[in-house]
């Protein structure tokens, strides 16, 4: 098994026997008195709580486009190849990077 499922089998776990340990009636404010079991509060909060990290810590998909400006530039052929292996940078860029051939 991956740790991942192990994880989240055990927090599945917890959370279920900390959700069927709290069945007395508790009252709510949420706009007026609501009185209901403790059971389905802490139930809808975590929902509540699992879906709003779901939409905040989602992975973001890499845009599936990456050129760049010299990447449109001709591959020179083996005879053409200058001396200088790094054409697209500037002379500060060189100088920052230690590139001074």
């Amino acid at each position: 098994m991956k740790p991942k499922t192990i994880i989240f089998g055990l927090l599945a776990a917890v959370v279920i026997i900390v959700l069927f340990n709290n069945k007395e009636e508790a009252s709510f404010w949420f706009f007026g008195e609501i009185r209901t079991s403790k059971l389905l509060i802490l139930g809808i909060f975590f929902l509540l709580g699992v879906i709003m990290g779901g939409i905040l810590f989602r992975r973001r998909r890499k845009p599936t486009s990456t050129t760049s400006a010299h990447d449109n530039q001709p591959i020179p052929a083996n005879d053409e190849v200058s001396a200088d292996p790094y054409p697209h940078l500037s002379a500060e860029d060189r100088n920052f990077l230690g590139k001074n051939d």
